[in-house]
């Protein structure tokens, strides 16, 4: 079966992007999320999700929440986690993505992390302050899953990601055969040629040499299929991009604009430091500033994700949000710990269709 990339938009977002005064433009996202929200959740649920964690490392605390909590502590540990998703297909096959399929030990060479370990030592570093929990191909290996069956491969953006290992290059076999990278342009663009303010965050190289063929640049919204869709969030870095995914029950959103799902509700933290700083200036959301590439463009994306996500049943003083790498309590942060976390989020079953049909698909 020939895989077709046939995305389509999601409804009102775009038409809302396009008005140029700022808080026009967020007052217009938030009321299209809504529309969007219930296309998605109309069309049905994925037909599988699994969240598989990779890694969990030390992020600066004044990054972390844009200065704004209140801990002696310099980092904050954050868990790294892998999305697996299985849906149908706007052609009707089925389809399987892995949205932020990090390979942790590539992306220790991008220029904040390696900084770390020459302060630290590789000890500390890997032993102390860094929980490797497991590679993308032990965990499709334990879900069942071949390199030939993933058909897309997203990330929310491209910081600290070498996918040369990924796709493959002349000097090098690519380990998914037949999976493409769908990217937003401007994030794909930025890599090729990155400005000193945002170089510390990605891999020298990390997407040099990858054929065009295996890359798919999004200009927008990428509505993939049942349940399914990558949503423009440009803030973080230009070509940020989230994921959204409907089990049918609940519609979750995942990206690192935040570090927590409380930074999008901050007035409901326990964090020292977070309600105070959102009352104090009126915020409604805590950015993750390690970057300020366009931080009022992320306040309005990470408004639309909490808008599209909804609140959580669990507590709906928080909303279905995942951070793609999320705060995570630890002895080294003290008073840093989640004041709510969705945890690993699955639903339905993930199946091999080389075992259900015998053999793999072809490109």
């Amino acid at each position: 079966m020939t895989t077709t990339f046939t995305p389509r938009p999601l409804p009102a977002l775009e038409a809302a992007r396009a008005h140029r005064a700022p808080a026009e433009r967020l007052r217009e996202l938030r009321r299209a999320a809504l529309t969007a929200r219930d296309a998605i959740l109309g069309e049905g649920a994925v037909t599988g999700l699994a969240t598989c964690p990779i890694v969990t490392f030390p992020y600066s605390t004044s990054f972390a929440f844009s200065g704004a909590a209140l801990s002696p502590a310099p980092y904050v540990m954050l868990t790294n986690r892998m999305q697996v998703v299985q849906f149908v297909g706007t052609d009707g096959a089925p389809k399987t993505l892995l949205f932020n399929p990090t390979d942790a030990l590539a992306g220790q060479s991008a220029r904040f992390f390696s900084a770390l370990r020459q302060r630290y030592g590789s000890f500390l570093s890997d032993r102390v302050m860094s929980t490797y929990h497991g590679t993308v191909q032990g965990h499709l290996e334990r879900l069942g899953l071949a390199p030939a069956e993933v058909d897309y491969i997203a990330f929310d953006h491209l910081h600290v990601q070498d996918v040369r290992g990924w796709l493959g290059t002349a000097e090098r076999p690519a380990f998914f055969p037949r999976a493409k990278m769908l990217v937003q342009r401007a994030e794909w663009e930025a890599t090729r040629d990155l400005h000193p303010f945002s170089a510390p965050w990605y891999v020298a190289d990390g997407t040099a040499g990858i054929p065009d063929a295996r890359v798919e640049l999004l200009d927008g919204d990428a509505w993939l299929g049942r349940g399914v869709a990558l949503v423009k969030t440009q803030g973080h870095t230009h070509g940020n991009q989230s994921l959204a995914v409907s089990t049918g029950e609940a519609l979750y959103v995942c990206s690192e604009n935040g570090v927590a799902v409380e930074t999008y509700t901050p007035l409901a933290s326990h964090i020292p430091g977070l309600r105070r700083y959102a009352e104090h200036l009126g915020y409604e959301v805590v950015l993750n500033g390690n970057t300020r590439e366009g931080s009022m463009d992320q306040y309005t994306s990470m408004i639309l994700e909490k808008t599209l996500a909804g609140p959580s049943r669990a507590d709906a003083a928080f909303c279905n949000f995942i951070p793609s790498s999320e705060l995570t309590a630890s002895l080294l942060a003290p008073g840093l710990a989640p004041t709510f976390s969705h945890g690993e989020v699955s639903h339905g079953a993930l199946r091999s269709v080389l075992r259900t049909s015998g053999g793999p698909r072809t490109a």
